[in-house]
This record gives C-alpha cells, sequence and structure tokens, in this order.
C-alpha cells in the first residue's frame, strides 16, 4: 500500500465532522483506531501535557477509564530526557521509535505494570502545532511481532501535527486537568534546542532535506538554501537555526531583494550619525542584531558586487564596519542564505563573487517543489484548514467549518503547483473566504487556480534559472554508446543520487571519481551529461 493509501483513512477522519471534539473520549478513541488500523499497531495511545510539565495519559487502547486515570510521565527541565521514551519525545519535538523498548533503558516498565501491557515495538511522536507541544501519540507493537516500517516514524509525526491543529482549531488545547496557565505547555521543551518552526511532509523528497537540515544544524558552517518560490526556504533556515546551538540567540532576516543597494549596505552593517544624509544617530545593522546567532540572507542572488565584497569579509574575519565608520567591531553570526537562482551560473556570468560563493556553499540543501512531493498535498492542505480555523484572526470560521470535498482534494493533489506550498496555501485561504457551505468544491478556488489546469508544462509556464539548471535531461542516452568516456561518470551519478528524490549530488559523485568537483562538472558539461556545469 502506499504511503498516501496508508494515511487516506486518517485523513478522511480530519475533515469529517464528527459529533465530539477533539480532545473529548470518542473522539481520541475514534481517531487511535484509525491510527491502529494504518499502522497495524496492536495498540494506541494519546498523552497530554499539563502547564506543570507533567503527561497525562487520556486514552488507550484495550484501557478502562481507572487504568487511564492517573498515569502520567514526568517532563521537566532537571530530567534531561523526559519520563519514558513519550517523555523524550515530548522534550525533543522528535518522533522516536524503538524496536524492543524492553531492551531500551529509556522505557518506563512502571507504565507496562501499571496497565498491564508489555511494550515491544513502539513509535512516540509529539503533538504540536504552532510552536507548542500538547502531548504525544503512541503506538505499540506492530501485529506482525516485528518493528514498525520505519516511514511510520514520520508518518505518525505529521498526524501528530494534525491532531494538534485541531485540537486547536477547537479552543482544545489545555491539558485535562491543567491547572494553570495554557501558554507554559511551550515551556516543556525549552531547555532543548528543539525546533518550533513547522515543516509537514512525509515523502522522501522533504525528509531528506529535512535530514540535511538537521546535520548541518550540529555545526557552524555557513549553508545556501536553494529551490524555487514558495518552497519553504526561510522555514528551512530556521529549523537549522532552532537545533542548532544558537537557538537561545536571535534568529534575523534580511530579504536582499526588498532593499535597494543604497540602504542594503546600511540595513546589514549599520552606519554612524553623519554617514549619510539622514543619518541623524548612530544605528545597529542586521550583523550586530543577530549577533550569536543566525543571520539569514534571503535572496542573496540580487546583493550587489559591494555588498558581497563586505559580506565575504564579514564571513572570514567575523568583522563589520559600520558605514561611515573605520572602526571594526567583532561579530559573532553563522550566515544561512537562500536563493531560487543558480548561484553557479551567476558565477560564471560575472554577477556572483567566485570567491564568495565557495565560502557560502560549503552545504547546499534543495527545498523540493511541491510537483516532487504530491504526497503531502493532503496533509498540507488539511493543516493549513485547520491552522485557519485556529487564527483568532478568522474567529468568524467555526471549529468545524469547511471541509475539503473529494472532488477538491483530488484537484489539489492533481496541479502542478508553480507557486509551490505559498500558493497552496492561499489557494486554501482563498477558497475558505469564498465557500458558503460546509464543503469546499473546485468552484471555491480561485480562477489562476484553475488556469494552471490548462496549461502544458512547468518549464514551459515559468522560467526559472535554477530549474533550467538542475532540472535539464542529465544524460543523453544515444551520447552515452556512442563514447565509453561517459559510463564511469555517469556511473558515479547514479550511485550517488540524494536518496528518494532521484536528483544528482555532484559533490559525492565529484569525491566517489577523485575529481575535484569543479573539475568533475566542467567534464561533464564538455561531455553532454548534464545541461549545466553547476556544481552541486
Amino acid at each position: 500500500m502506499s504511503e498516501t493509501g496508508d494515511l487516506s483513512q486518517i485523513l478522511a477522519f480530519f475533515q469529517s465532522k464528527p459529533g465530539p471534539l477533539p480532545g473529548d473520549g470518542e473522539y481520541d478513541a475514534a481517531l487511535c483506531g484509525r491510527i491502529m488500523a494504518a499502522a497495524a499497531a496492536q495498540a494506541a495511545s494519546i498523552w497530554r501535557l499539563d502547564d506543570r510539565g507533567v503527561l497525562h495519559l487520556v486514552h488507550g487502547t484495550n484501557l478502562d477509564a481507572a487504568q487511564v486515570a492517573g498515569t502520567t510521565l514526568a517532563v521537566r527541565e532537571d530530567i534531561r530526557h523526559g519520563e519514558g521514551i513519550t517523555g523524550a519525545s515530548v522534550l525533543s519535538r522528535q518522533a522516536i521509535a524503538v524496536c524492543d523498548a524492553q531492551l531500551t533503558p529509556q522505557h518506563d516498565r512502571r507504565i507496562d505494570e501499571q496497565i498491564g501491557f508489555v511494550t515491544h515495538s513502539m513509535i512516540s511522536a509529539p503533538i504540536v502545532f504552532g510552536g507548542a507541544v500538547y502531548g504525544a501519540l503512541n503506538i505499540l507493537n506492530h501485529a506482525s511481532g516485528a518493528a514498525f516500517p520505519a516511514e511510520w516514524k514520520e508518518r505518525l509525526a505529521a498526524v501528530g501535527v494534525l491532531y494538534g491543529a485541531a485540537l486547536a482549531a477547537a479552543g482544545r488545547t489545555k491539558a485535562p486537568g491543567a491547572p494553570a496557565r495554557e501558554k507554559s505547555s511551550r515551556r516543556a521543551g525549552s531547555a532543548s534546542t528543539a525546533s518550533q518552526t513547522t515543516i509537514v511532509g512525509i515523502s522522501p523528497a522533504i525528509r531528506e532535506a529535512l535530514r540535511l537540515c538537521r546535520k548541518v544544524a550540529a555545526s557552524d558552517v555557513s549553508v545556501v538554501i536553494c529551490g524555487e518560490t514558495g518552497t519553504g526556504k526561510e522555514l528551512a533556515a530556521r529549523r537549522i537555526h532552532e537545533e542548532s546551538a544558537r537557538a537561545a540567540k536571535p534568529f534575523v532576516e534580511v530579504n536582499c531583494a526588498a532593499l535597494p543597494e543604497t540602504l542594503l549596505e546600511s540595513e546589514l552593517f549599520g552606519h554612524v550619525k553623519g554617514a549619510f544624509t539622514g543619518a541623524e544617530r548612530d544605528r545597529q545593522g542586521r550583523f550586530l542584531a543577530a549577533k550569536g546567532g543566525t543571520l539569514f540572507l534571503d535572496e542573496i542572488s540580487e546583493m550587489s558586487p559591494a555588498c558581497q565584497a563586505k559580506i565575504l569579509r564579514a564571513l572570514q574575519e567575523k568583522k563589520i564596519t559600520p558605514v561611515g565608520s573605520e572602526e571594526e567591531i567583532e561579530c559573532d553570526v553563522r550566515i544561512l542564505a537562500a536563493t531560487n537562482d543558480d548561484l553557479w551560473s551567476l558565477v560564471q556570468e560575472g554577477r556572483f563573487r567566485e570567491d564568495l560563493y565557495f565560502r557560502l556553499c560549503a552545504i547546499e540543501i534543495e527545498m523540493p517543489a511541491l510537483s516532487q512531493r504530491t504526497e503531502d498535498v493532503p496533509l498540507l492542505a488539511q493543516y493549513f484548514l485547520d491552522q485557519a480555523r485556529a487564527d483568532k484572526k478568522r474567529r468568524a470560521l467555526s471549529a468545524d467549518g469547511p471541509r475539503l470535498s473529494p472532488e477538491a482534494m483530488e484537484m489539489l493533489c492533481s496541479l502542478p503547483w508553480p507557486g509551490n506550498v505559498r500558493q497552496l496555501r492561499e489557494a486554501l485561504l482563498a477558497a475558505l473566504a469564498i465557500c458558503e457551505s460546509g464543503e469546499i468544491t473546485p468552484a471555491d478556488f480561485p480562477a489562476s487556480l484553475h488556469k494552471t489546469m490548462t496549461w502544458s508544462g512547468r518549464e514551459a509556464r515559468r522560467p526559472n534559472r535554477l530549474r533550467q539548471a538542475r532540472r535539464a535531461p542529465p544524460m543523453a542516452e544515444s551520447d552515452e554508446r556512442q563514447s565509453e568516456e561517459r559510463k564511469p561518470y555517469i556511473q558515479a551519478l547514479e550511485s550517488t543520487k540524494y536518496p528518494g528524490t532521484g536528483r544528482y549530488n555532484l559533490a559525492a559523485a565529484a569525491r566517489l571519481s577523485g575529481i575535484p568537483r569543479k573539475t568533475f562538472a566542467f567534464r561533464l558539461k564538455k561531455l553532454g551529461i548534464i545541461a549545466s556545469g553547476s556544481p552541486r
């Protein structure tokens, strides 16, 4: 069964209009039943986090009220990992999977003894929404007796996000019996550097991008995040920051395309009084505002050569000089950058400094287009609808407001999405504003969305430098047959593809071939294996 097929019944549950509200016993029992059926689990449970950092078991399949009542786990800052695997999942805000809980030291056998259940295979995922953590979902003991399939770790995490959004939309975010302020539910993870930025998805392409985000977060290396407009590059940058050692320090964003060259330098580095007309006082720039933290340079390809030179110097020396000043100021920041252009092509055209390219692009992460992760469309659609209902600015919508009709969902899954995730979100908000019944139909979507169904192809619709360079046909089979010289290069590319995405990893292929990346890319271009020499 496909991933989407496994989740279809769970998605249908969130889209339905049940009598009980999220958090009610009947609702939780029905949700656990759907999850058990989809995951082939022998049991499922829901835990809710109160204001004191205590997890309460609110529903467990095959448990009576007496067994559920009073079953708790502590999630406190003085307990580094939280009590039990469930507590660890809540504290880290990450799904955790174990093959045999009885062999896992972190497993709290006290709960097994209390409820009379022996836990073996298990996955625990946090219930989160809008940066807050509300509890955890667990699936226990796969029906086969083996561990749960690896993909269910991401799937249960996605269900945790949907359930958190449903709780928020219904105004049921406070745990049963919670005695104090609801806002403190955010504090459970405050001692860790866990992410508060939500990126919804279970597709291989988005999982690979998030895996790279987690890996690079452990270092201070500069990162360039690539991808089409609307794919979530800023969200990826925030995830890297939030999971890094700099998480407690500022995250400061600068849109390089939104500011003219005359203002960008002052915006980045600050200025002193009298530096130029209108500079009536000293001003701290974004570098100093982000001191100790992360500076995110969005649309970095739009930066002028003069600013590029200053950025390079700041990266190399960790010092900046405000406009109009001769005094250097030490400034320790990590640089993350984003672009929807192919920077290497800009280097070859003389529009981007080569030395800055190599300094910035130590690691490149590409956020996949929505057309590469169509299995995420139903999850994203439901998440955005629940988010809209929970938004205080949209209180005119009822908690059980309009749902997507099957025809509307089918339309969403069939569209090419030139505007990616951002376009999907705006289309759903527009449909919510127009819909006059309890169900969103294709007619409720904006006219621009219907037009995309008649366009012949993404490449013809919206030319994009990044797409042209990186998605051009990577090889010509006729040439391959004609030249033995091409074979080792093609084999290196094929063996180092990004898992699950089909994209070539030129850096890894070059390492495998023992050839410098730039030389490897040049040879690929000369041999006609790829359409651009971009050293990916």
